[in-house]
């Protein structure tokens, strides 16, 4: 992006053109990392994460550190925050299940 945008005679056109490849490109690497296992997913988080990791590369680029910075922000508190919600709830679909298994054996 920083080199796209200095380059002569890129207008905002040529700029636009490259910001939609990088948009493209982060999206399907992000697809990569989500996994589905049986009736699970795994992998969203992450891959919300990439995308955001190139839209905040994009905002620097552009000279918008004030999106990037709260980009930055919102992520962090929102992987904080949901991280051990999400680890609580899949300890509890595992006790579920291997509550659910010892019954079956009795």
């Amino acid at each position: 992006m920083l080199i796209a945008k200095n380059v002569p005679g890129a207008n905002a056109e040529t700029q636009a053109r490259l910001l939609q490849g990088l948009i493209g490109g982060i999206g399907f690497i992000g697809g990569g990392a989500i996994l589905k296992e049986g009736t699970n997913v795994r992998g969203l988080a992450t891959a919300a994460s990439i995308w955001c990791t190139g839209a905040i590369g994009a905002a620097v680029a552009f000279e918008r550190e004030e999106i990037a910075i709260v980009l930055s922000l919102i992520m962090f508190v929102s992987l904080r925050i949901l991280t051990p919600i999400v680890e609580n709830d899949d300890n509890g679909e595992n006790n579920a299940k291997e509550s659910g298994t010892k019954e079956n054996e009795k």
